[in-house]
């Protein structure tokens, strides 16, 4: 016996179902008439998805003006300290103020040097009488050597007026000694500026007793700051002495720079490493400031592609090929800087792909399209670039 199965409808199906649950008919005949209303239900496996039609756009090199954009802080190219170079002495008086200009030798505090003063009288005293007694000395040595001879005085007398004067001219060397390390101590009570340039801290106050070596004053030399630009490892082969760059920071308008130099190291935590940054006299900055710098490389040619190519599949950036037989196939690629309308691939096409434009976000990976192809556009040259997404 054969049980043949009539086409059902999806009401027709509902109802059967019900009549076989009442008179609980095999479970045979119900799988039956389920696989038969299915079927027929079902779309033909021989129906083919339609072509979309889509315009496409050759992968092709550009020339693109590459730039980094990166931040750091201003410092001194080189901030002086300026201390006392003698001790237990008062400042007396304080000539300038943080930010004020100075000139190489400018007096910038003197120290109470009235003590040093007396010793200075009191040493030049010393010295006269010095002389005094040399030129007693000497000349008591010269009668003897004219005695001498006639045998009017004694050899041992003679040795005793020759060491007489040796001594007075000893005891004059030691006086001018001291004194010349009196003026010597005298011109430390002037605290002077080392180079030209400007006051970037000031702790001297008038009355305080320094010590040798007491900090009082800081100075950039000859004025020039630059920015310590932190720079990523990757990027720090490209830099140069001499590149340009524009550098901007809170109220100050963008500023053209140059790189000074490039650090040698990088740090071992950060990855980081420095560019240091000459920034023009004059413009705004100021040591501690933060400010962004924009570094212009070299022109290259690199991949380029319509931002409109680049579609996204499951978080990964990709493009959609055609291919020969009127398809396309799904790439992943890793991008790189945008200029304009344009995004740089780093690698997933070759120069020559036909990437699909418009209608590739509604494609998948091996769908049928008819191919538009469209025209090239000559587009102005590109602009700078920003910093590479990570």
């Amino acid at each position: 016996m054969s049980i043949v199965a009539p086409s059902i409808t999806l009401k027709g199906l509902m109802r059967l179902l019900g009549n076989c649950l009442g008179f609980r008919l095999p479970v045979a005949v119900l799988g039956a008439a389920l696989l038969v209303a299915c079927s027929d239900n079902a779309p033909g496996d021989g129906a083919a998805k339609s072509a979309m039609t889509i315009t496409t756009a050759s992968v092709k090199p550009k020339p693109m003006e590459r730039a980094i954009n990166v931040m750091g802080t201003v410092v001194a190219w080189e901030e002086m300290p300026v201390g006392a170079e003698i001790g237990g002495l008062a400042i007396a008086e304080v000539m300038v103020d943080e930010g004020d200009e100075v000139k190489r030798g400018q007096v910038l505090a003197r120290l109470n040097d009235s003590v040093l003063r007396a010793q200075l009288a009191q040493q030049e005293a010393s010295i006269a009488a010095a002389k005094a007694t040399l030129t007693e000395a000497q000349a008591n040595l010269r009668r003897a050597e004219e005695l001498l001879p006639k045998g009017h005085i004694s050899g041992q007398t003679a040795d005793a007026r020759r060491a007489a004067a040796g001594t007075a001219q000893a005891q004059l060397t030691v006086a001018q000694a001291s004194r010349d390390e009196t003026l010597a101590r005298l011109a430390q009570t002037r605290i002077t500026s080392p180079d030209d340039g400007y006051i970037s801290a000031r702790t001297a106050v008038i009355g305080q007793i320094v010590s040798s070596g007491d900090q009082l004053f800081r100075v950039v030399r000859d004025s020039r700051l630059e920015l310590d630009a932190e720079i990523p490892e990757t990027t720090l082969a490209v830099l140069a002495p001499g590149l340009s760059v524009e550098v901007s920071a809170e109220g100050i308008a963008p500023t053209v720079a140059t790189i000074r130099a490039v650090a040698p190291s990088v740090d071992a935590k950060s990855r980081l490493g420095l560019a240091h940054i000459a920034l023009p006299p004059g413009v705004g900055f100021r040591p501690g400031m933060f400010a962004q710098a924009s570094i212009a490389l070299k022109d290259s040619a690199a991949l380029m592609v319509p931002s409109s190519a680049v579609v996204y599949r499951d978080g990964a950036a990709g493009a959609f090929v055609a291919v020969n037989g009127g398809t396309v196939r799904f790439r992943k690629i890793e991008t790189g800087e945008r200029s304009g309308d344009y995004i740089e691939v780093v690698s997933g096409l070759s120069a020559g792909d036909e990437v699909a434009l418009k209608g590739a976000g509604f494609l998948e990976d091996g769908d049928p399209v008819t191919v538009a192809r469209e025209p090239d556009s000559h587009s102005p040259p590109l602009a700078k670039t920003e910093p590479r997404a990570k």
